[in-house]
C-alpha cells in the first residue's frame, strides 16, 4: 500500500510540475534606449539587453520579472574625457494580453529597483580624473507591445516602455524598445 501511495504521490507532483511548466516562459531581448527629459539633455542613445521570466496567471494575464543592463554614452563627446552612465533594472510587473491567436498585443506595467551608475575618466590640466558614483532608486515603467507566435512555445516579443526612475531633482526618464524571443518552458 505504501508503494502505491508513493507512486500516486510522485505521479501527482510530476503532472502538477508539468502543468506548471506550461504556464511559464522566458525571453531574451536586445534593448535600444532613448533618454528623455533632463537626462536626455546630456545622455545619448543607450544599448543593452534583458531577460524576462513570465508566469501566466490566466490566459490573458501574466506576472513578469526581469533583469537587464543598459549603457549610455554622452550626446556630444568631450575631448580628453570618457563619460558614461548605466542602469541595471530589476523589475516585477503585470502584462495583460488582448485577444487570442497568432498576433497578441499587450499592455504592461512594471515596478522595481534601478541600480544606476555613472563615471567620468580623463585628464584635467595634466591631472588624472577617475570619478564614479552608484545609487539604487525606485522606478516604474508602463508600456505596450505584442507577441507574434511562431509556434505554441516560441514567439517574437516586441515592446516599448517609458521608464521613470525617481532620482533627486527631476526623475531620470527614458523610452526603451525591446525586441526578443519568448520561449515556453
Amino acid at each position: 500500500m505504501k508503494k502505491v501511495f508513493l507512486v500516486l504521490f510522485v505521479a501527482f507532483f510530476a503532472v502538477a510540475f508539468t502543468y506548471a511548466q506550461s504556464k511559464m516562459a522566458a525571453s531574451v531581448q536586445g534593448t535600444l534606449s532613448f533618454p528623455t527629459g533632463d537626462f536626455g539633455d546630456g545622455a545619448g542613445t543607450g544599448f543593452g539587453a534583458s531577460g524576462t521570466f513570465v508566469y501566466s496567471v490566466s490566459p490573458m494575464l501574466d506576472v513578469t520579472g526581469s533583469v537587464g543592463y543598459i549603457k549610455w554614452g554622452t550626446k556630444e563627446s568631450i575631448p580628453g574625457y570618457e563619460v558614461s552612465s548605466s542602469d541595471i533594472p530589476i523589475l516585477i510587473g503585470l502584462r495583460y494580453t488582448f485577444g487570442k491567436g497568432q498576433f497578441l498585443p499587450y499592455g504592461a506595467a512594471e515596478v522595481g529597483l534601478h541600480m544606476l551608475s555613472s563615471s567620468v575618466k580623463g585628464d584635467l590640466f595634466g591631472f588624472p580624473v577617475d570619478e564614479s558614483s552608484t545609487e539604487t532608486k525606485f522606478g516604474i515603467a508602463p508600456g505596450f507591445g505584442f507577441l507574434y507566435k511562431f509556434n505554441p512555445k516560441t514567439a517574437l516579443d516586441v515592446n516599448a516602455k517609458y521608464n521613470m526612475i525617481f532620482t533627486e531633482g527631476s526623475s531620470t526618464t527614458h523610452l526603451s524598445v525591446d525586441v526578443g524571443v519568448l520561449f515556453g518552458l
